[in-house]
């Protein structure tokens, strides 16, 4: 046990010396000012309130919101690797008594938790802060996006859509060779985040929207979304639903990612 808190300390260090890796770890608070304080502000001074150009910003904003915080730390995660990489740390590892495989596991338990507290911020920073901002007019009568949400949902949903997180990063060095390519595909990748933003359009209401979850982030963020928009869509599943098989493929994808980059740093 030792080992692992002298390894804790080792990569505490390596975080805040690394202004990419520090940057990542206050990432969420950064979001959470600008979704739940800059852009309701400024919505307020500049829009009609029940304009369709305001509702749709306030549900991108509140999509984004929910799937960020899982691909920064999942970023953080895949540029530490690739740093390992650089550096060959890894194959200094692989003759010591934690091993490769231990230590990435390591790394990827310590970046989940920093997922879950990144979900925590902001969604629960989002329910303390912007609560009255986020409501939307409907036919129906206005919509609190939050106000369905307890602290049990946020819970769940935080550990559920950590999970994202070690996906993505056991996905980029194994794409990536070094550093400057895996901030190419952070750039480029940031588009997965807006995927689940296309379940609000008509065409992905029905069973279509099962076409979305390939992408990983898709089943925790529409579980919210649903129960947000009060949604009674025969097509949708239940939140349990949707959360079980976001847990599920998530850890499928982390499994096999992680058996691939383990068996190609062994084959170094």
């Amino acid at each position: 046990m030792k080992k692992y808190f002298s390894l804790f300390r080792y990569e505490m260090k390596t975080i805040l010396k690394e202004p990419m890796n520090l940057f990542m770890v206050f990432y969420p608070f950064l979001m959470l000012f600008l979704t739940g304080f800059l852009l309701p502000a400024i919505l307020e001074r500049t829009a009609d309130p029940d304009a369709p150009a305001t509702r749709i910003t306030l549900l991108i904003s509140f999509v984004i919101t929910l799937a960020i915080g899982g691909y920064a730390s999942g970023v953080l995660l895949g540029f530490s690797l690739l740093e390992n990489k650089d550096e060959k740390t890894l194959l200094n590892i692989a003759v010591s008594p934690v091993r490769v495989s231990g230590y990435t596991l390591f790394k990827i338990l310590y970046c989940y938790v920093i997922g879950i507290i990144s979900n925590l911020v902001l969604l629960g920073g989002m329910i303390l802060i912007a609560k009255d901002s986020y409501v939307i007019g409907t036919p129906l009568g206005p919509i609190g996006l939050l106000d369905p949400f307890g602290w049990g949902e946020v819970l769940v949903f935080s550990v559920v859509s950590g999970m994202f997180g070690p996906t993505i990063g056991l996905i980029l060095p194994m794409i990536a060779k070094n550093k400057i390519e895996g901030f190419a595909l952070m750039k480029s990748g940031g588009i997965i985040v807006m995927i689940p933003a296309l379940a609000l359009l008509p065409a992905f209401q029905d069973g279509k929207q099962y076409l979305l979850g390939i992408v990983p982030i898709f089943w925790p963020v529409k579980a919210l979304l649903n129960l947000s928009l009060g949604s009674v869509n025969p097509a949708d599943l239940n939140y349990w639903g949707y959360m079980a098989i976001a847990a599920g493929y998530q850890v499928l994808i982390a499994f096999v990612c992680f058996r691939i980059f383990i068996k190609k740093i062994e084959l170094r």
